[in-house]
């Protein structure tokens, strides 16, 4: 599953679209004009970067990053600015790119940025899956899971954070958008808590988000250095 990058840009940016670069080194990319498309397709695909192009953007994108903050969401943020742009800190954007700069020098920053996994072995603190034995491992425990099971927690452990509503999870695990009956979802998540948490009936690595769908975090008292962290340079 290639990462989903969140390219916010102007309807004007034409040729100088970053978009082909995107597509052609393998990301899949979701494109958004307006403020409000981009927080809609933020929430509705759960994107694992988001890249904007302050250059031609009809809204205040600190305001924006902001926002991204105060709705709980940690993906990672890279906003391209023109030469003459006055920079603010403590905006949530995590990294700045000047103009000018080579694809090479984008794509580097953006490689950075991404969380990096392997084939067919994923590890988000002490969990460890391994999609091509379908095992899940968390210390010395260690459970079998199904095909769809192995489907679902990859989709949580590439989302560390984030909340997925359940319309995201039955497009990626079952490939539908019907959510009228989500019982099957529900099953599933019953399953997996069981799997990987010490006390199902009060999760702490897979919560639910009433009315929304669900959450997979590393709870706070996983021991330090086991947690994914991802260091970011500002470029002034």
């Amino acid at each position: 599953m290639s990462p989903y990058i969140l390219l916010v840009e102007g309807r004007k940016t034409g040729r100088r679209s970053w978009a082909p670069t995107l597509s052609e080194k393998g990301y899949s990319v979701i494109k958004a004009h307006t403020r409000r498309e981009a927080l809609l397709q933020l929430r509705q695909t759960a994107p694992d970067l988001v890249v904007l192009d302050g250059r031609h953007l009809r809204f205040d994108v600190y305001r924006f990053s902001r926002t991204v903050r105060a709705d709980g969401h940690q993906i990672p943020i890279l906003l391209i600015v023109p030469s003459d742009w006055e920079v603010e800190r403590g905006s949530g954007v995590n990294v700045h790119l000047r103009e000018p700069f080579t694809a090479r020098k984008l794509l580097n920053r953006i490689g950075r940025l991404l969380p990096s996994f392997s084939d067919n072995v994923l590890q988000v603190g002490d969990l460890v899956l391994d999609l091509q034995q379908r095992t899940v491992t968390r210390g010395s425990l260690n459970h079998r899971l199904t095909p769809k099971q192995a489907r679902l927690l990859e989709v949580f452990m590439r989302h560390p954070g984030r909340v997925l509503t359940r319309r995201f999870l039955m497009e990626q695990v079952w490939e539908t958008d019907f959510v009228e009956d989500t019982r099957t979802l529900e099953v599933h998540v019953h399953w997996l808590r069981k799997a990987i948490e010490d006390d199902p009936a009060h999760p702490v690595f897979l919560t639910t988000v009433r009315r929304v769908g669900y959450r997979f975090e590393i709870p706070p008292q996983t021991p330090p250095g086991t947690t994914e962290s991802e260091t970011t340079e500002q470029e002034a």
